[in-house]
């Protein structure tokens, strides 16, 4: 009799991609967990990264029942960075979000010791999981794309997970025939390493299954059925076509692959002899840096493998996104650009950039434009006014004391171009008529600037503006005969707002009848690219409103070309600077815009006491499980037996009132080991389980 059954890892594969479909969401999952399509629930899990997994995995089930958003959500296992400056790199320096995060930054990462028998005996070896911002990623206003409809985040091959090895390894006797199979955890997901090079490792891509005679499997549309067992070969059938595959080979039947991993044959009761088969388009394949992703298109993918120094401490294996997104046009493998609510996704939902909000700041508008015929009144006459009917160029806030010139509050600031004087001067609106007639336009400053006999002038200001914490200073300038209007940013180093080209006769230092403040650009009949400079950028041609990297917003609702088409700018000032919140997570990282679900630690349920929980995990490591059991200390092994009937190969799923909230319940789903821990929850994900206090369904094989 030969029977000899191998043990199947356990392979935690999700489908969960950002802007896909989630595969289980045919799944209801019953009330009280999820009901009328509003969750009331939290996942719990222990220390074993697996069941973080797992319960990863469950988290996203439950959220497929709440929404059907395409925004990403955060994880709850996050490093948040709450003042990325806008058009700036999200890592830059000073920036909570670094460019190398491990497990002191995100507690889901790895830190631990490998365990492997080579073949000369069993050694550990320290590895560490990171995540990496490698490349430029950004966050981006209209400003530095137009067409972009709003902020957005890029990603210039910016994202990088790796399994670093901190000590080198014996990699040359993977695969060998004395050594242990290795078995890697990479992005959350179980590999089998087959062989491992310096650069390169060669992994287990097909599905592992235990089948009875007579089974059937699908791989893709094809139909795979278990015929016969012999002692040392197994009969398969492919859609019909049969072929005999002895023990350890592998045959291509009708384009599957099939191995013959294990044969268990039962002379004595051949209806209960069993097999351990491969199935796949391929049994394993070799991947060096730059190959497709296990998942991803051969041709185009957007995730790659990066493999570099396994022969040396320091060696990773690590998975690189593969894409330039910067504008607002790119589409790369089927990705773009991000914008608020939304980021970019790793592989098997382990990991995502989100770009999360704006600081809701406060705007108020300013406006500046032209008036053709003002009257203008000296100090100290309320009655006659020093100038009739003089174009002028306005500046107009929304209170009293938005601006000051000449140490004057007011809401309008008027300039002017003394054509007698060769200068400019300025006026205010004195609402509260101390000294002119009320609302009238009183002299400020009498010569803000003198224009030279070369028709010039240096930048001068004439105005300060104040909207909340938000400094600007309004400037005037003549080169060449030709003057500009600069509004500048105080509190972003002077950093240039909009710069506006004035129109009219040219400005000299000699009097002449017309006036110069007419409008914006030196052609007044059409606008022209550089009547509006915003954020050094001429836009007076453009059909896009924009914002800065501040948050000034120029247009908002309008376009800039239709300001300049009507000699009317209009700026939407905050009065805080605008700051991007974006966060690196991992956990439930979900395809959804709101959501109750909660994915937490067995040491943070207090957090979500008032939920219904699913305890994920045994009761060796999962402290709540244990409760749940009844137990204050930790079950293992024959102890968990015991208490629940599930032993070796058997998994249970138990409903009981919450340990920490008797109005609620909590599933424990749990198996003796971590593969048996998987297949409860593949299980659970159908959305079947009773939810009835005390049932419990045990102990059911997990193969």
């Amino acid at each position: 009799m030969k029977f000899n059954f191998k043990k199947i890892a356990s392979v935690l594969a999700t489908t969960v991609m950002l802007g896909s479909t989630v595969a289980f969401a045919a799944a209801a999952w019953p009330a009280p967990f999820v009901k009328d399509g509003a969750a009331d629930a939290a996942v719990v899990y222990g220390a074993a990264s697996t069941d973080f997994v797992a319960a990863t995995e469950l988290g996203a089930a439950l959220e497929s029942q709440v929404t059907t958003s395409s925004a990403v959500k955060a994880g709850d296992i996050k490093l948040t960075e709450d003042e990325v400056t806008l058009g700036g790199v999200i890592n830059a320096s000073g920036s909570k979000i670094i460019s190398t995060i491990e497990d002191n930054k995100l507690s889901a990462l790895a830190d631990d010791k490998l365990s492997w028998d080579d073949g000369t005996g069993v050694d550990e070896y320290n590895y560490h999981e990171e995540i990496d911002l490698v490349g430029n990623m950004s966050v981006i206003t209209t400003v530095n794309d137009e067409k972009l409809s709003g902020t957005a985040l890029t990603n210039e091959q910016a994202l990088e997970y790796k399994f670093v090895f901190d000590d080198a390894m014996n990699y040359s006797a993977v695969g060998e025939n004395d050594s242990d199979t290795l078995y890697l955890t990479i992005m959350g997901q179980e590999y089998e390493i087959e062989d491992m090079a310096a650069t390169s490792i060669t992994v287990t891509t097909s599905k592992e299954i235990s089948m009875s005679v007579g089974q059937e499997y699908m791989q893709g549309t094809k139909k795979v059925t278990l015929v016969d067992v012999f002692d040392g070969s197994i009969e398969v059938s492919v859609d019909g076509k049969t072929e005999v595959i002895n023990e350890g080979n592998t045959k291509r039947i009708n384009g599957v692959r099939v191995h013959a991993e294990t044969v268990g044959y039962h002379s004595n009761s051949p209806e209960t002899s069993k097999a351990v088969v491969k199935i796949g388009e391929d049994i394993s394949k070799t991947y060096s840096s730059g190959d497709e992703y296990i998942g991803q298109d051969e041709d185009d993918p957007l995730w790659v493998w990066d493999i570099a120094n396994l022969d040396s401490a320091g060696g990773y294996i690590g998975v690189k996104y593969n894409a330039k997104i910067n504008s607002a046009n790119d589409d790369v493998a089927g990705d773009s650009i991000k914008y608020v609510g939304q980021g970019y996704t790793f592989p098997n939902n382990y990991a995502a950039v989100t770009l999360d909000s704006l600081t809701a700041a406060k705007y108020q508008d300013l406006k500046v434009y032209f008036e053709d015929s003002v009257d203008l009144f000296n100090y100290a006459d309320s009655s006659t006014a020093m100038a009739e009917s003089k174009p002028v160029l306005v500046i107009e806030g929304a209170n009293t004391d938005t601006l000051t010139t000449g140490g004057n509050e007011t809401d309008k600031v008027y300039l002017y171009l003394n054509t007698t004087a060769a200068a400019f001067q300025t006026f205010y609106r004195d609402f509260d008529g101390d000294r002119t007639p009320s609302g009238k336009m009183r002299l400020a400053n009498a010569s803000v600037a003198t224009i030279t006999a070369s028709n010039a002038t240096s930048e001068v200001p004439f105005a300060t503006i104040q909207i909340g914490d938000t400094d600007l200073t309004a400037r005037v300038s003549v080169t060449n005969g030709i003057g500009t209007v600069a509004i500048t940013n105080d509190d972003a180093s002077n950093a240039a707002v909009v710069n506006l080209t004035l129109g009219g006769n040219k400005i000299t230092n000699t009097t002449y009848a017309s006036g110069t403040l007419e409008g914006l650009g030196t052609s007044l009949e059409d606008a022209q690219a550089s009547d509006i400079i915003f954020a050094n950028t001429n836009v007076g041609t453009k059909e896009y409103d924009y914002m800065d990297s501040y948050g000034i917003k120029l247009a908002d609702g309008s376009t800039a070309k239709a300001e300049a088409d009507a000699d009317v700018v209009e700026l939407s000032v905050p009065e805080e600077q605008v700051y991007a919140q974006v966060t690196v997570s991992m956990g439930a990282v979900v395809d959804a815009s709101s959501s109750s679900i909660k994915v937490v630690k067995d040491t943070e349920v207090d957090s979500v006491k008032d939920k219904n929980l699913v305890v994920v995990g045994g009761s060796c490591i999962n402290t709540v499980a244990a409760q749940i059991l009844g137990s204050s200390t930790p079950l293992c092994g024959a102890a968990f037996s015991d208490k629940t009937g599930a032993g070796v190969d058997k998994y249970l799923v138990q409903v009981a009132a919450s340990p920490v909230n008797s109005q609620k319940i909590a599933m424990l789903v749990a198996g003796y080991e971590a593969a048996d821990t998987a297949k409860a929850v593949a299980k659970v994900k159908e959305g079947k389980e009773s939810t009835e206090v005390g049932k419990v369904v045990y102990p059911l094989s997990s193969a």
